[in-house]
């Protein structure tokens, strides 16, 4: 996938090697698309005696040029999973495990045919009953048995211990950054002094935003790109989703349809009301971006010391700057209903 001009003799053979049944295959067009933002994402026309494919192949770019690092061998066998539960996001096809066939390790998944959220959106899209649907889709791949997950997915061993690990994360990125980030440190002490109810751990989608949702023809959200899922607490894509919203509108978790989406996902899931409300979703909009800011801090600070060439890496510090004045904001408005709802969760005391 490096060398986009090899690409469709590669993809060739190696479809006449995964797929037995087609007969003379030939790759018709290969164009790199826009989006796979941290992958490199590419679109092939194929044509053989028993038809025609759209595909998507997604792959790892050269190291030097990864804005964050993950696995592609989770990424497949999760998808793979998550398809064969009936949550709507494209099917994982053929897998290169090693690059030697595509030029780096690569996924091929069958082509959607929904439309991208937030183009959609700006061109006029309405968002009647949207929310809804969003907690349908959340609760869609939040169903799945955890024991069904990759054995290399990392299993915590109680939520307390994966709520701790998480709230550390913050004061890990500032260590491991090339300087000192008091703010990352005040974040950490907030958020373990207002934990919300304990909750089931369940799958995660990790980067669950508008960019990630596509929109059917019916209505309906499907997902895509879950190179940063997890096990971990459900309301963590909730605040995450709500997070990204408030750069990259529309927020279907904003104060008129928030009440309406929780009370969807507490009917669908048997959550209750001190578990999933709109101050623990607003909660996990601080909580619900380590994972992406610690991914964000590396980046900075593998270009500032030599070893990153992707000059993404230093514009995508803005984002984190912006999150700082979100993240202040909400604990300071969050930081009397947690107290609220703690103590009802202990019966008043």
């Amino acid at each position: 996938m490096h060398n986009i001009k090899e690409m469709p003799a590669r993809l060739a053979a190696f479809l006449a090697k995964v797929e037995p049944g087609w007969k003379n295959v030939n790759v018709d067009s290969y164009e790199v698309m826009t989006g796979g933002y941290s992958r490199l994402l590419q679109r092939a026309e194929v044509s053989h005696a028993g038809g025609r494919e759209t595909l998507v192949l997604r792959g790892d770019p050269p190291k030097d040029r990864q804005l964050i690092e993950t696995s592609r061998h989770q990424e497949y066998e999760l998808l793979r999973v998550v398809a064969d539960h009936g949550v709507r996001t494209p099917r994982a096809l053929h897998f290169d495990p090693s690059g030697a066939d595509l030029g780096t390790v690569a996924i091929i998944l069958e082509y959607s045919k929904c439309t991208s959220f937030v183009p959609w959106f700006n061109a006029g899209g309405s968002l009647d009953g949207l929310h809804l649907r969003l907690a349908e889709a959340i609760a869609s791949f939040q169903s799945v048995p955890l024991d069904k997950l990759p054995a290399s997915m990392e299993r915590p061993a109680s939520w307390d211990a994966y709520m701790t690990k998480r709230i550390d994360a913050w004061r890990q990125a500032s260590h491991n950054h090339v300087e000192s980030l008091p703010i990352f440190h005040y974040v950490a002490e907030w958020l373990d002094a207002h934990r919300p109810p304990e909750a089931p751990l369940v799958l995660r989608h990790g980067d669950f935003q508008s960019s990630n949702v596509m929109i059917s023809a019916d209505g309906q959200f499907e997902m895509i790109d879950w190179e940063l899922a997890g096990i971990g607490d459900p309301r963590e894509d909730m605040g995450y989703f709500k997070a990204v919203a408030q750069a990259m509108p529309p927020d279907l978790l904003d104060d008129a349809r928030i009440e309406e989406f929780c009370a969807r996902y507490r009917e669908l899931t048997g959550m209750n009301e001190l578990q999933v409300n709109p101050a623990t979703v607003a909660y996990f909009l601080i909580l619900g971006v380590v994972g992406t800011v610690e991914q964000l801090m590396q980046g900075g600070a593998k270009w500032a010391t030599g070893e990153n060439h992707l000059f993404n890496s230093v514009f995508n510090m803005s984002s984190v700057l912006f999150g700082q004045s979100m993240w202040l904001a909400a604990a300071s408005q969050l930081s009397e209903p947690m107290k609220q709802i703690a103590a009802a969760a202990r019966g008043g005391k």
